[in-house]
């Protein structure tokens, strides 16, 4: 391992590769305990191999290597950690919000409620997110992506796959598990 380190603080990038590889499942363990969905564990270790990749030819002394890219990798899903509950704080208060409007007329209210949220339920978290501001709430994807802190497109594209995975799960008026 001390070879790949040494190759790779040299430029070597198959070297570099390769020695994530032979850490890979180490980094996802240690990513899991932090984080619970498999795409942000994911994004947290490409994070971090990009912030290793960038800044391994300042780390002094190699055998410190697997301490240090897992300190990198803690501080990624910190980050992840933190950017999804501000999310989930802004999920719950969408949700809160619906509930205070739907008080006028409760039977369809909750009728109502109770079909979008089966239909939404099989939605990753940022997907329910986009897809409540946007047909609940009734904001704008301009509105949304500043909301979120994302690139308009980014807000369409999730939006357009998140109708995509409703369609699927629901085929004339059945839903299929």
């Amino acid at each position: 391992m001390e070879e790949l380190i040494i190759r790779s603080k040299a430029g070597d990038e198959r070297a570099f590769t390769e020695l994530i590889l032979n850490i890979k499942n180490d980094l996802y363990r240690i990513g899991k305990t932090r984080l619970s969905n498999d795409d942000d564990i994911s994004d947290a270790i490409q994070e971090t191999m990009i912030n290793a990749y960038k800044h391994l030819k300042k780390l002094k002394d190699i055998s410190n290597f697997k301490s240090w890219i897992i300190k990198i990798l803690i501080n990624e899903c910190n980050k992840i950690y933190k950017k999804k509950s501000k999310k989930e704080k802004l999920f719950e208060k969408v949700v809160i919000e619906q509930k205070l409007d739907t008080i006028d007329n409760p039977i369809t209210s909750i009728n109502s409620k109770l079909d979008f949220e089966l239909l939404i339920e099989k939605l990753n978290y940022e997907e329910k997110l986009i897809v409540t501001l946007y047909y609940n709430s009734k904001y704008s994807c301009n509105e949304i992506a500043a909301i979120l802190h994302m690139n308009i497109n980014t807000v369409k594209s999730k939006l357009t796959r998140a109708k995509e995975k409703v369609k699927k799960s629901y085929k004339g008026g059945i839903l299929y598990e």
